[in-house]
């Protein structure tokens, strides 16, 4: 799909995180397949607002990623459409246009 995105959420012992859009599968079972064949090791990713977690694996650890294509708007980036975008007051009575307008 060319207006879509993959999500990817992982749960550590029933606790679900969704991952940073960076965040890649394959670096992901990577990571957790050297720490259990180590006998223990840190899964180490970002969170989607930018925290930092490092979980520690065994392989005794309940681990589970789930990868899901989200469909975009053509609207806006995030796919949430033009009605959740902030509202911008473009009333320039005095003729200056701020330089902090986005």
């Amino acid at each position: 799909m060319p207006n879509s995105i993959e999500r990817i959420h992982l749960t550590v012992d029933g606790s679900t995180f969704a991952l940073g859009p960076l965040e890649g599968l394959d670096d992901l079972r990577d990571q957790v397949l050297r720490a259990a064949r180590a006998a223990g090791g840190f899964l180490n990713v970002t969170v989607d607002g930018g925290q930092r977690l490092s979980f520690f694996v065994t392989t005794t650890t309940s681990i589970v990623i789930a990868v899901a294509t989200v469909p975009l708007s053509a609207d806006t980036a995030d796919g949430r459409g033009l009605q959740h975008a902030p509202r911008i007051d473009r009333d320039y009575s005095d003729g200056d246009i701020p330089f902090d307008a986005i």
